[in-house]
């Protein structure tokens, strides 16, 4: 297992900064946490890719290991799993997690999967939980993925919904935008929520070069931020979000309220009102997209 860190750099500066300076450290520190919301929505990706044993699996965005592992299970010990992401830090903590499972089929690579060269026709499957909707130019990136299939391979990936129907996310990003004064970001730039409409995802598919494209739905109740308290999760989610730069301009007893205030709205989500460290019950949504050239 090795990590190749690609030469070139990237094509989505902003985010590759963003995933190595500030979302990378925080996605490593918040991995249970996290593991536990995005997993059901994978493992219903995984079920629909139905991964071929002895077959090559690409996993973009594969962050701290756990997909890619899972991949390497279905493929077995005559396939191979190569794992993409453009963090340094969750690269090094799915390194650990492989090496504790000794899946020796697995190698990751740190690159921009928008522009690196992942090898043309050299993988049966393309999978993705909640790692395409931040490229910059997403035709030139499911283009570049679609060079990487085989002619008879396919790209099963999972990206959110629209934020109305993701208010564990949407909740807290509007309060602040709110509190900071800031305008909502484009609907198509990068982020969770770039491919939120699924006409822009068959479009841009079709582009890229996939022709046959089923889209399903996908919603979970989430259970959030439970054994700490409410403005832990809040900070959290502000650092993730597009409020994070003000947030951390701000003076320390400024966030606090803010925290606080943000908190307080939280409140009906609650797992049990007179309990604040009971966590956060919230709906989320996703797309299911099954891509074929």
């Amino acid at each position: 297992m090795k990590t190749d860190v690609a030469a070139g750099g990237s094509a989505n500066e902003d985010q590759e900064r963003f995933w190595n300076d500030m979302a990378g450290p925080l996605w490593v520190a918040a991995e249970e946490e996290i593991e536990r919301h995005t997993r059901p929505f994978g493992e219903v990706a995984l079920a629909i890719a139905a991964p071929a044993e002895g077959g090559a699996v690409l996993d973009v965005g594969c962050g701290c290991g756990a997909t890619t592992i899972a991949l390497a299970a279905a493929v077995g010990a005559g396939g191979t799993v190569l794992g993409v992401d453009l963090s340094a830090a969750v690269l090094a903590r799915a390194e650990e997690r492989v090496a504790a499972s000794g899946a020796s089929q697995v190698g990751f690579r740190r690159a921009d999967a928008q522009i690196a060269d992942l090898g043309a026709g050299s993988f049966d499957l393309v999978f993705s939980r909640f790692g395409v909707m931040f490229f910059a130019d997403p035709i030139a990136g499911f283009a570049n993925l679609r060079r990487a299939l085989r002619p008879d391979g396919r790209m099963v990936f999972v990206c959110w919904q629209a934020p109305s129907a993701n208010p564990w996310m949407a909740v807290v990003n509007r309060a602040a935008a709110r509190m900071f004064g800031l305008d909502a970001p484009p609907h198509d730039a990068p982020g969770p929520f770039s491919l939120a409409d699924p006409e822009r995802i068959a479009a841009v598919l079709d582009i890229g070069g996939f022709r046959s494209v089923e889209i399903t739905v996908h919603k979970e109740r989430l259970h959030l931020g439970s054994g700490q308290p409410v403005e832990d999760w809040v900070h959290h989610r502000l650092m993730m979000g597009p409020a994070r730069s003000p947030y951390l301009e701000s003076q320390p007893d400024h966030q606090r309220d803010v925290r606080a205030m943000i908190a307080e709205s939280l409140t009906a989500h609650r797992v049990d009102v007179d309990d604040p460290m009971s966590g956060l019950a919230m709906d989320a949504a996703a797309w299911v997209v099954d891509a074929r050239p």
